[in-house]
């Protein structure tokens, strides 16, 4: 909503960000959808995905494909960011227009002039939003060194989803194919995603498909249990898991250590300090564990011969980590239990209590979805 609104305010744009897998580009892919099926005269959207070859010129060579109104030189002169605004002025539109991957722009000249552009547009109250999505922790790290361009941007910062919102995910999907869920499966597999919707739909969909092949209409927990082993042998993301534990060197620890990592309590930004990777990592081995024996695979963990796996931030005695990919988090822990004998401790912390199941009152007493 707040986005949409947004197309009410000339002068006004946004720059969505987060961590990746929490949502931005289903947003980015569903806001261009909203505006054009409203078929309201003169509103129209578009949505251009950003590359790492893309420059100013081809950004909006692609934004004006998407708006079905050709860039023509003859008529409208070089792109500038002077001529964007006068070209889109000129038209009497109100637009939406959705620049996604921003994060994978590398043409610093691109991401200076686009801020240019965003500035003379809001000095212009030119009735196009430009939306700004990428990776990032912050709306600094979505701009780079362009820090003027905020002043002329909404900032939204996209969080991990809560568990409501994750079970809501499940619950539409099911139904929406006439299916039902055992409650402790839906809590499961929303528990075990982590607030990232990416494997809510991942396992909740591996799960539907393991039902269906057993002429079943209701998910349960044997068929979480199946789709979670399915997920981890067919996950574009297995790569990256193994660059970072595996090792030709007998006895290592970095598979035991890169799970305990996944375990460790975070702050709101998803950072961690090797004191906190003791504890998960000492139930993993079932012994206790000092911070010298692993600090080396911390280390290890953070640099290009384990795929930089982790962030490394702070100075000696004081480092703090987080996963470079968050979706490295969810997954080591779904790998944790399909591959290892993991304690009782650990299992607890990714399957729902009874009081969390409980939580859903409104569902039948066979544990399925409300109808």
């Amino acid at each position: 909503m707040e986005c949409l609104s947004a197309l009410a305010q000339p002068g006004l744009h946004l720059a969505v960000y987060g961590e990746r897998g929490v949502g931005k580009t289903s947003l980015a892919n569903v806001l261009p959808l909203l505006v054009r099926e409203a078929r309201v005269p003169h509103l129209s959207a578009g949505r251009v995905d950003c590359n790492t070859k893309d420059n100013f010129a081809t950004l909006w060579q692609h934004a004006f494909r998407e708006l079905a109104a050709e860039w023509d030189e003859d008529r409208d002169g070089d792109i500038s960011p002077e001529n964007v605004r006068f070209r889109l002025a000129r038209d009497q539109e109100t637009r939406l227009l959705v620049f996604d991957e921003l994060d994978r722009l590398e043409d610093d000249d691109a991401l200076s002039l686009l801020a240019d552009t965003l500035k003379t547009l809001a000095d212009h109250d030119v009735p196009t939003t430009l939306m700004l999505v990428g990776v990032a922790k912050s709306i600094d790290d979505l701009v780079g060194e362009h820090g003027s361009v905020v002043r002329s941007l909404r900032q939204i910062q996209m969080p991990r989803m809560q568990m409501g919102e994750l079970v809501q995910i499940l619950e539409h999907g099911y139904k929406g194919i006439g299916m039902s869920a055992d409650r402790e499966a839906v809590l499961t597999i929303a528990k075990m995603a982590q607030g990232l919707p990416h494997f809510v739909h991942l396992l909740g969909l591996n799960a539907g498909e393991i039902a269906v092949a057993n002429d079943e209409v209701c998910v349960t927990m044997a068929h979480v249990e199946k789709a979670m082993d399915r997920t981890t042998s067919s996950h574009t993301i297995l790569s990256e898991y193994l660059t970072a534990t595996q090792s030709a060197q007998t006895g290592h620890l970095f598979e035991e250590v890169f799970l305990a990592c996944a375990f460790a309590p975070k702050d709101a930004l998803g950072y961690f300090r090797a004191a906190d990777v003791r504890g998960p990592l000492g139930k993993i081995l079932g012994r206790r564990v000092e911070i010298p024996a692993f600090a080396r695979h911390l280390n290890e963990l953070s640099s290009d011969r384990r795929g930089y796996a982790l962030q490394k931030e702070g100075v000696p005695r004081q480092f703090r980590y987080r996963f470079a990919n968050p979706l490295l988090e969810p997954f080591a822990r779904i790998m944790g239990v399909t591959h290892h004998e993991l304690p009782d401790a650990l299992l607890a912390e990714m399957r729902p209590d009874p009081e969390e199941i409980n939580l859903f009152p409104d569902w039948p007493s066979d544990l399925s979805l409300p109808p």
